[in-house]
């Protein structure tokens, strides 16, 4: 089984994804890692549109399959979190692959909040105040984009606004829950 969990920035990705992979005692690996080693020219750009995410998440897809191939000749289960893939591409590999998923989104966050909690990518925490203000501005629309493919594709989607324990517990039930069908649970 193939567990992805994808989203928005700053939703709470990582902590889920490293949560499950311990709990199951399973390998996981984020996209960020990934798109790192293919040395994507201008992937530090920051654009929060639909088109932008779409077109990245396209571009991602064949080296997510590749992966995702891999991964699944070589262990049982294993887990990919980020940003690089929506709904769409998780209905791609479940054609071909037994996958489970949950899509996250944070439709509120403040400054302050981003600065106590950088999330768990080291680049967060050192970025300048007007980088900082442009991802808090931009949560919002990127989480209600996920939220609306995942709802046209039929997957979870789980906002981790408010009390971010219980609804990460609430995603964790979702992506634990779904069936083993070759498809994500859906919503």
């Amino acid at each position: 089984m193939i567990y992805l969990v994808g989203g928005a920035p700053r939703a709470g990705k990582s902590v889920l994804g490293q949560r499950v992979a311990a709990r199951l005692n399973i390998g996981w690996a984020a996209t960020d890692a990934l798109r790192s080693v293919l040395k994507e020219e201008g992937a530090s750009d920051w654009d929060a549109s639909p088109r932008a995410i779409a077109a990245t998440a396209e571009w991602f897809f064949p080296h997510l399959s590749r992966f995702v191939g891999g991964m699944s000749s070589l262990a049982e289960h294993y887990l990919i979190e980020g940003v690089h893939f929506l709904p769409k591409q998780v209905a791609e590999l479940s054609r071909q692959f037994d996958v489970r998923s949950v899509f996250v989104g944070c439709s509120a966050l403040t400054l302050e909040q981003f600065d106590s909690f950088p999330g768990r990518s080291p680049g967060y925490a050192g970025l300048p105040l007007a980088m900082k203000q442009r991802i808090v501005g931009d949560l919002p629309g990127w989480s209600e984009f996920v939220a609306r493919e995942a709802a046209s594709f039929g997957y979870a989607y789980v906002d981790t606004s408010g009390d971010f324990a219980t609804r990460l517990a609430e995603a964790e039930r979702s992506l634990m829950q779904g069936s083993g069908s070759g498809h994500s649970a859906p919503a």
